[in-house]
Formats: C-alpha cells, structure tokens, sequence
C-alpha cells in the first residue's frame, strides 16, 4: 500500500513541474516518463567508413522513456537506440500492447532514448543524398557525448546527465552502433538486433539493388529527392520485417509506417560493411547480438559473434520464429527480457 502511495505522489508531483507520465500497470511499482528530446548535430563523417555528407547543422529528434527514479540517481545509465534502414523510431514504441519495447524496458529499470536518423521522421532532411552511414555513426557519437554532458534538449524538464551510455541499432542501425564503438571508442556496450555484417540474403540483395537502381533515377516521385523505399512494396515490406507468425495486429500497426529512406545511407552501406568487417575486432566494449530464426535478410550469421576478437565480453541469443523486427515479432519477450537482463549485468 505504501509503495501504491508513494508512486501515486511521485506522478502528482511530475505532472505539477510539466513532465509526461505514464501510468504504470498494477504489477509495477515505478513511475515512468516519457519526454520528447532533441539534438543539434553536425551532420558530418569523420569515421573510416567513406562517405559524403553535407556538413550542415540538424535537430535530431527522439524520446526519453525511463522510471523517473532512474532519472535522479547519481550515477544514471541509459541506452541510446538506433533504428535500421527501412523503419524508424516507432520500431521501439510502437502503439501495440506488448511491443512497446521502451516501455517494457523502463518498467524493469531501464532509461532509453530513441531517435528518428537523419532523414526519417521527426528528423528531416532535404535531400536524401546530403548524408550517409558514416555520417550516421558520427551523429550517433556526438548524441552519445551529449547524453554524457547533459547538453541536449528535453521538453518541459532538465536534461539529465548520464554516467553510462549504451547504445543499441537494429540491422543498418547495428552497423551506426558498430562503426561508432570502433570509431570513437565511447560507448559502454553495444546490443545490436536483426544484423550481422555476414549472412546477406538473396532476399537482402535483390532489394537493396532494386532501390539501388532507383536511386540513380533520382529518388522516387512523392517524396524528396533522394528519397525511396527500401523494400519497393508494402507487402515486401511486411514480409522482409515480419515472420510468417507475427500477430495480425503488429501488421496492422506497422503497415502506414512503412517509410522512405535517404538514398546517401542506403548507397554507402556495402562501403560501410566493408570497413566494419576490417575493424569489427577493435571493439573493446561488450557486445550482445539478438538473430531472429526467421528473419528473411539475414541467415548463417552463428559465426559473427566470434568477430568481436578484442572484446571479453560477448552473447548471442536467437529468438525462435521471429523475422527480422525481432522487438515486434513472436516471442519478443525473449528480446526484453534477455536485453533487460544484459542491461542489468553491465549497468
């Protein structure tokens, strides 16, 4: 009864100074907020991944979703979580009961910042070639120093600053973490989901080079230049994301999500691959690799874990019949549950 109280008052007093709160469930005794954050970055690459970007200033915009508790402790951590080509921040709060990662993740402890990359959602650019994967590694390290010094953007409260910062990608945005830790070298850890720099399928290749072909047409009418979809269709959007298990209203939930990315990301990836595989063994940092059984773009990859040659520290976990969204597919429970616990070892 006491803990009931206390939380109550906890949220009374958060809603009095302007902050967000969600209602936690019965079974869990910590407020949490939910608070919508920004970054100014420099949308520039100074990571071995050879790419061109255009140099310019951009807001980076995103979510901060923790137990309020976390918030005020003296030494806080956080994850910062990176979304892949074909998909966005919702990736990791969808509007889904059971698949809003963050925030199943807050309510087993945990703080987590997620962003749209430049060029998707709440973060635009004009031309979807002034950027590309290097420079993404680069955004996320200069979000990853702003986390640390407090010097970003929350809406209504003080940003916080953070002792201990993880990062997170899922598939290219496991490529941004990677090349990031190799890079800059300031990262605790890294989890990368639904990737592996081996293992490319022939479903990957046939789409990668169909938007490739695209591109080189400028980007596709209705959108920005430089602009198209990975996947070229819903329904192979749906099939590339989703195992043949996923439940209907996952589908339902993600189908006018279904995005279009900036041509300078997609196009410089092989490039990026290649110089991550030449530098995946400086990684220091421990590593956790989540593989869906399912997943349609990558397969054969049991053998990227032992990659990671510098780091003492490194898991893999495959999660039965899921695709390639493996925090929104069957058995996502095994992605929270093992994240939460990796989190919890090394925090």
């Amino acid at each position: 009864m006491f803990v009931k109280r206390f939380v109550a008052a906890l949220a009374v007093v958060l809603v009095a100074v302007g902050l967000p709160v969600l209602a936690p469930p019965e079974a869990s005794a910590q407020a949490i907020v939910d608070l919508p954050v920004s970054f100014q970055v420099q949308n520039v690459n100074r990571t071995t991944s050879q790419c061109t970007a255009d140099g310019h200033t951009y807001t980076i915009r995103g979510h901060l979703t923790a137990p309020a508790s976390v918030l005020s402790r003296p030494n806080p951590a956080v994850t910062l979580y990176v979304h892949g080509t074909n998909t966005g921040e919702w990736i990791w709060r969808l509007d889904s009961p059971g698949h809003d990662y963050v925030r199943t993740l807050a309510e087993k402890g945990h703080a987590s910042v997620t962003i749209d990359r430049l060029g998707y959602g709440s973060s635009p650019i004009p031309n979807g070639f002034a950027t590309c994967s290097g420079a993404h590694a680069d955004i996320a390290d200069q979000i990853v120093r702003q986390l640390r010094a407090g010097t970003y953007t929350v809406d209504g409260a003080a940003p916080t600053r953070f002792t201990r910062v993880f990062m997170a990608g899922h598939s290219s945005g496991a490529l941004v973490a990677e090349t990031a830790a190799f890079s800059f070298g300031n990262v605790d850890g890294i989890v990368l989901t639904g990737w592996a720099a081996i293992g490319l399928t022939e479903d990957t290749m046939r789409r990668f080079f169909s938007a490739y072909d695209r591109c080189l047409e400028g980007g596709e009418a209705g959108y920005p230049p430089g602009f198209v979809h990975f996947d070229g269709s819903l329904d192979g959007f749906l099939a590339g994301g989703l195992g043949p298990d996923a439940e209907p209203r996952v589908r339902e939930a993600i189908t006018p999500l279904y995005p279009a990315n900036p041509c300078g990301v997609m196009v410089s990836e092989p490039v990026g691959i290649m110089s991550d595989l030449t530098r995946i063994g400086e990684i220091k940092v421990p590593v956790h690799l989540i593989f869906g059984a399912k997943d349609v773009l990558r397969q054969g990859v049991e053998s990227y874990p032992g990659l990671f040659t510098s780091s003492d520290d490194v898991t893999a976990t495959t999660v039965p019949d899921a695709g390639h969204f493996v925090t929104l597919d069957v058995n996502s429970s095994v992605v929270t549950d093992g994240i939460a616990d990796w989190l919890d070892r090394h925090q």
